[in-house]
């Protein structure tokens, strides 16, 4: 089990863990995930450590997306990469599509170097719960739209490779090994970047910020989203 962590939070101790991501091949991918309850303390308690675990690992990953089934965990929930935040969405379903579908090159933590072009409807709206069970409706465009598509397949578990045909699938597992060797040294030109254009005492600020919604239990307004470095 990962060793769990805190981290101070307008005055507050914020517990959470980085979770490890499970082998593609790991049954857990393939079964549709649980809705996360928000019945009594507990359920908020556990809502708010899995929401904070999902983002920090999400970070820490470097990835688009990841969804709990990924890291092994059964709830209803995952955690989106913003470009300048991470969203964590809990119990998110899609209400709503439009829009010409658009092509992407889609990747997954789960299945480093395997990049399938899939086509995706590039405007969704979709409706979720926030850490302190409020419900949202957000509508998002182009890739966010793909990365979200992606992650809730994951939660009704549904993996990337089902969406294509085996010959099609065939041919993108040849470049892996290619791939994974432009992603290694992609990954050694930014880290050098980084070294080079720091200055003395500032920190890096290449990574997100997470976004996670207020855990008010009695409001029901539309939440206001609030932000901690990550």
């Amino acid at each position: 089990m990962s060793e769990k962590k805190l981290k101070y939070y307008k005055g507050e101790l914020v517990e959470f863990e980085l979770l490890e991501l499970v082998d593609f091949y790991d049954p857990i991918l393939r079964e549709p995930t649980v809705p996360v309850k928000f019945e009594t303390p507990e359920d908020y308690k556990k809502a708010n450590y899995l929401s904070f675990s999902l983002a920090e690992t999400l970070v820490e990953l470097q990835g688009l997306g990841l969804s709990a089934n990924q890291v092994g965990l059964k709830e209803r929930i995952c955690a989106i990469n913003m470009g300048n935040e991470v969203w964590v969405m809990i119990n998110p379903e899609i209400i709503e599509s439009s829009g010409e579908a658009a092509e992407y090159s889609e990747g997954c933590l789960s299945y480093p170097g395997l990049y399938l072009k899939l086509k995706r409807p590039n405007h969704i709206k979709v409706k979720f719960q926030a850490v302190g069970g409020q419900f949202v409706e957000q509508e998002f465009d182009g890739l966010t739209a793909v990365c979200v598509q992606h992650e809730i397949d994951h939660l009704n578990g549904t993996v990337y490779t089902d969406l294509i045909s085996p010959i099609k699938l065939d041919m993108a597992k040849r470049k892996i090994k290619q791939n994974l060797k432009k992603m290694r040294a992609y990954a050694l030109q930014q880290a050098k970047m980084q070294q080079e254009q720091e200055l003395p005492n500032k920190q890096p600020d290449s990574a997100p910020k997470i976004s996670i919604l207020p855990a008010t239990q009695t409001e029901k307004k539309t939440p206001e989203k609030f932000v901690y470095n990550g």
